[in-house]
């Protein structure tokens, strides 16, 4: 290897070490944009008293993710073609979050260690035991996925996701609209088909 080469060879090597770490594990990185949590602040359950519990790592599911009509498709696909490329990888959440209400942000390997088999599987009557003995106030936690945004990000595409007991879980997308500085969901038909799943009460 010639020595012009040997920099970027070095570059490349401690790239791959940052990213997938000592052990091969993916290393998470800081999830830092602000316009991000404005979005989660708009859809994060803003009823009830109880303190949210939000996992601190992005999660997305492998359901569809596909508008229903021409005119909903134009509008959300780049904000989904953004969504689908940060959510490649997970993010690590920040307490960015801007909302009237007591939140925390579950550790995923507190997620691990208290749901032995993770989150592949369904969590466990046991773990669930564990989890409220930990989180005694809460309803359970809530996941949520990188935002994806168009270009002048005034169209934003998440996912949120929550589990709330032996059961007791669901999700879905959310499309949101950006008018006088200000997120808002965006309403109408067209906008997905059938970007949800749920097995009981969602919550509040």
């Amino acid at each position: 290897m010639s020595r012009a080469r040997l920099p970027l060879a070095l570059a490349g090597l401690l790239l791959l070490y940052l990213v997938f770490g000592r052990h091969g594990r993916v290393t998470t990185q800081p999830y830092d944009i602000d316009e991000a949590y404005k979005v989660y602040s708009t859809i994060l359950p803003k009823i009830g008293g109880s303190p949210l519990v939000i996992a601190d790592e992005t999660r997305t599911p492998e359901i569809c993710l596909k508008p229903l009509d021409a005119q909903s498709e134009r509008v959300l696909r780049p904000a989904i073609d953004n969504f689908l490329e940060l959510n490649a990888l997970p993010w690590q959440l920040q307490k960015h979050f801007d909302i009237n209400r007591h939140y925390e942000l579950l550790a995923n390997e507190e997620l691990k260690t208290t749901f032995r088999n993770g989150m592949n599987g369904l969590p466990s009557m046991a773990g669930w035991r564990t989890f409220y003995e930990r989180h005694p106030q809460s309803d359970g936690w809530i996941e949520l996925s990188a935002v994806g945004f168009n270009a002048d990000k005034t169209i934003a595409v998440v996912y949120m996701g929550y589990y709330c007991g032996e059961g007791c879980r669901g999700g879905e997308f959310r499309a949101l609209e950006k008018k006088d500085g200000k997120w808002r969901l965006l309403t109408g038909r067209g906008l997905w088909n059938h970007c949800i799943w749920y097995t009981r009460d969602r919550l509040a």
